[in-house]
């Protein structure tokens, strides 16, 4: 069983006033719910909104009070012996409780989870925040075992996920900057427990979501079913990052707000991959919008329906990576707000030799150090090109791709390891000369290579 001081386990609703809604909002959810389900059992009506079913008899009752539900009898016996009779009773909607709902579902289509309220989750993220982790060399290098890096690049890096300060990855692409922060996502601590939803001034926030949100199974004793045990998300958001996105996003549709990616990142890891390439918000933009919160633990974020703000807790390690060179993007006083600056290098022969013998042992291929030796010596240094981590993974899958394609075992000798590097790699080719580019409106024009002659 899990521990529930360090989970934070949060206790089971024993009345109305402890799941903190009004009792309107869950008979209209409730009314939602068997809306799309036609008849439902009791007991299936508590599973699906996450609530005991004894805090529903009364919103059921007022359903049935207004002509909106209607009890068919007992069709089941009750699952568990605690559970009220009317669990085990099959509950109808009418033709009236449909029109009502139609109403209901052009304000909000939510039909989930009941809700946790804000403020009940900003208490219990503010504890999460609080677990202590005991980030050392030993535990570093573990977490970081499945990666070749340089033990200089670890002492840099442990410090700041010990203090779960903002860091700045920078260096070369290709070399694992990514693979760095999803590995120091497994460091955040044990698992927490995320609300499915939350609840501000009457409207609906979606907050768990698959995506970053992995459940984990552990026999728990009982809780508020409203929230779920998972992993510390790990949050990843690239190129495509705009300012809606680290705002509440509204779907005029659906009727009912998602979460933007800081708050669901809260308790774990938040990546800002290629920073300084978003197309729309300049790094000095997206700094000023994360830095603060960064600093006072607090975000601030607007409920456009309701015309206010909510504060909600911001208790993620924020990391930037990047290729392009720091001073490039921002002045030296916003680098300054970033604590830490981990610049993650090409590595070095050995490690390279290394990547190369662990990519391979993966896939089940054999390869000698004299043929990875001869690769280096005629696809690196006649070319003067650099080593990066993630040559060696991306070549393998070349050359087992090619031996399909020559019907042959897979394998890897210099003849197939050229080839691969033949369409791996970009050379310019005599006779070919680079057209410059250049912007225009926006839109990138001409660039690469074109023939003359």
């Amino acid at each position: 069983m899990i521990d529930a001081h360090v989970a934070g386990l949060p206790p089971p609703p024993l009345s109305e006033a402890d799941t903190g809604l009004p009792m309107s909002f869950v008979a209209d959810l409730v009314l939602k719910v068997v809306y799309f389900n036609g008849t439902m059992l009791g007991h299936d009506i508590a599973e699906q909104v996450c609530l005991p079913f004894a805090l529903l008899e009364r919103p059921l009752k007022f359903l049935a009070n207004e002509g909106y539900c209607a009890c068919a009898g007992i069709r089941k016996a009750v699952p568990q012996a605690e559970e009220p009779i009317g669990a085990g009773m099959e509950y109808a909607i009418t033709s009236m409780g449909r029109q009502r709902a139609r109403e209901l579902l052009d304000i909000n289509q939510y039909a989930g989870p009941a809700p946790v309220p804000i403020s009940e989750y900003c208490t219990v993220a503010a504890h999460q925040a609080e677990c202590e982790i005991t980030v050392n060399r030993a535990s570093l290098r573990e977490a970081f075992a499945h990666l070749v890096l340089g033990g200089r690049l670890l002492d840099h890096l442990g410090p700041a996920i010990a203090a779960r300060h903002a860091c700045f990855l920078y260096g070369p692409s290709g070399n694992g900057k990514t693979s760095i922060a999803d590995a120091s996502a497994r460091l955040m601590g044990p698992p927490i427990f995320v609300p499915r939803a939350l609840h501000a001034h009457g409207e609906v926030i979606r907050f768990f979501d698959p995506a970053y949100h992995t459940p984990t199974n552990a026999d728990l004793p009982a809780h508020d079913r409203r929230w779920q045990l998972a992993q510390r998300p790990a949050v990843k958001v690239g190129g495509e990052l705009n300012p809606r996105m680290l705002e509440l996003a509204f779907d005029p549709t659906l009727g009912f707000y998602e979460a933007p990616l800081q708050l669901k990142a809260n308790g774990g890891l938040l990546l800002i991959d290629d920073f300084g390439r978003q197309q729309q918000m300049s790094p000095r933009e997206l700094l000023n919008r994360l830095i603060v919160p960064l600093e006072n633990r607090v975000d601030y974020v607007n409920i456009a329906r309701a015309g206010a703000s909510i504060g909600v807790p911001f208790t993620s390690l924020l990391m930037l990576s990047t290729n392009l060179d720091p001073d490039d993007l921002v002045d030296e006083a916003f680098l300054r707000r970033v604590r830490y600056k981990v610049q993650v290098p090409d590595p070095t022969l050995e490690e390279y030799v290394e990547i190369w013998r662990r990519t391979c042992a993966a896939r089940g291929i054999a390869i000698s150090d004299k043929v990875i030796m001869g690769l280096i010596q005629r696809q690196y240094v006649r070319k003067g090109r650099h080593l990066r981590g993630s040559h060696a993974r991306d070549l393998v899958d070349h050359v087992v791709h090619l031996c399909r394609y020559l019907e042959v075992p897979p394998q890897v000798t210099p003849t197939l390891l050229d080839m691969a590097c033949e369409t791996y790699f970009v050379d310019p080719r005599p006779g070919w000369t680079r057209i410059p580019r250049v912007r225009t409106g926006g839109a990138l024009r001409g660039g690469g290579l074109a023939g003359v002659g």
